[in-house]
C-alpha cells in the first residue's frame, strides 16, 4: 500500500537558494550579494538561476550591471525574507539551551510574582554565574519529556519516577488594603467581611471553607470581584478593591511594605502545598543542583514561622 501521507514541504524550492536571492533582491547585485555571502558572483547567478526555473518564472530582469526585481520577485523577496528571518530567530534562541548555567524554571504566575521574583536578586547575588530561565504557567507538565528543568506545582500527583519535595504548605489569610482595614472594626470577625466588598480566586482555598473551618455560616458569597490567578486577586486587594484570602507566601512583600495588612484574627492552611519536582536525571548537572537546594533552603527560611 502507497503512503497516503506527502510531505508538505515538497514542493518548496532548494533552501540554498534563499539566501543568495534574498541578498541579490535586497542590494539589487548579484555582485554585491556575493561579496556580503562570501561567495562568487557566478555561484550567487546559479543560485537565482535554481530558483526560477524551480518556481518556473524569472525573479530578476537582467539589466546590463545591475539587476531589478519582476512583480513575482518582489512578491517572493518578503516571503523569503520573513521566513530566513524567523529561521534565524529560531536559531539564535537554540543557544540559550547550552549557554553556562542556563537552568529552566516553571512556576505559576502567583508563584513567580508574589514569591519568586522578590527573591531573584538574592538568589543572583548567591549564585552570580546562575542564569534561570523562567517559565510561568497554570499548565501540568510532563517532565519526562519537557525541557523543563525544575517545576513548582501545586498538582498532588506529580508523576511516576520523579523526584519531589514539599517546598511549603501555605496558610490563607483575609487581607486588604490598609484604607480598608481602617474602616473595620477593631477586631472584626467573619461576618464583618461581608459587610464589605469580597475578592475571590479559584483555588480550593475559598471563602466558604474558611467560614466553615471557624463554624460561620457565610451565605451564598457570590458578591465581588472574580480573579482566576491568586497573585491578581492579592493585587487588586492592595489596590483597595476588597478584603481577599490571600497567601502569606504570596502576599509576603506586599505585607512587608505595608501595601496590605491582614484582617481578623484567623487564617487556614492550605489544601494543597507548593511542591518541588523534578527527573533525576536533570539533577546530574550542577547548576540545577544548585538551584534546586537554593530553593528548598530558601523557603525553609522565609517561611512565615
Amino acid at each position: 500500500m502507497k503512503n497516503s501521507h506527502v510531505n508538505p514541504y515538497r514542493s518548496l524550492p532548494p533552501m540554498a537558494a534563499m539566501s543568495g536571492f534574498e541578498a541579490a533582491a535586497r542590494l539589487s547585485s548579484f555582485s554585491l550579494a556575493a561579496q556580503e555571502l562570501n561567495m562568487t558572483q557566478s555561484a550567487v547567478s546559479h543560485q537565482v538561476r535554481a530558483l526560477e526555473e524551480h518556481l518556473g518564472q524569472p525573479l530578476f530582469m537582467r539589466l546590463n550591471r545591475r539587476v531589478e526585481l519582476t512583480d513575482a520577485g518582489r512578491d517572493f523577496q518578503a516571503t523569503v525574507a520573513a521566513a530566513l528571518e524567523t529561521l534565524r530567530l529560531g536559531v539564535r534562541r537554540l543557544g540559550f539551551y547550552i549557554k553556562p548555567g542556563s537552568v529552566v524554571l516553571a512556576m505559576p504566575p502567583s508563584f513567580a510574582s508574589g514569591w519568586y521574583m522578590p527573591r531573584l536578586a538574592r538568589l543572583k547575588a548567591d549564585h552570580p554565574d546562575m542564569e534561570p530561565w523562567l517559565v510561568t504557567t497554570e499548565e501540568e507538565l510532563n517532565l519526562t519529556d519537557s525541557e523543563v528543568d525544575i517545576l513548582v506545582t501545586q498538582a498532588s500527583d506529580n508523576g511516576e519516577g520523579l523526584m519531589s519535595v514539599t517546598l511549603f504548605t501555605d496558610t490563607v489569610w483575609p487581607m486588604c488594603a490598609p484604607s480598608l482595614r481602617a474602616r473595620m472594626p477593631a477586631e472584626p470577625d467573619g461576618r464583618t467581611f461581608l459587610d464589605f466588598p469580597m475578592l475571590h480566586d479559584e483555588t480550593e482555598d475559598d471563602w466558604q471553607k474558611w467560614f466553615l473551618a471557624g463554624g460561620l455560616d457565610g451565605g451564598e458569597l457570590v458578591q465581588g470581584l472574580n480573579f482566576s490567578d491568586p497573585g491578581v486577586m492579592i493585587d487588586a486587594a492592595a489596590r483597595g478593591f476588597g478584603v481577599c484570602l490571600g497567601s502569606l507566601n504570596l502576599a509576603s512583600e506586599r505585607l512587608a511594605k505595608g501595601e496590605l495588612v491582614l484582617a481578623g484574627s484567623r487564617g487556614m492552611a492550605s489544601a494543597r502545598p507548593f511542591t518541588l519536582v523534578t527527573h533525576p536525571r536533570n539533577l546530574r548537572h550542577p547548576v540545577v543542583t544548585a538551584l534546586w537546594d537554593w530553593l528548598v533552603a530558601e523557603a525553609d527560611r522565609t517561611m512565615p514561622k
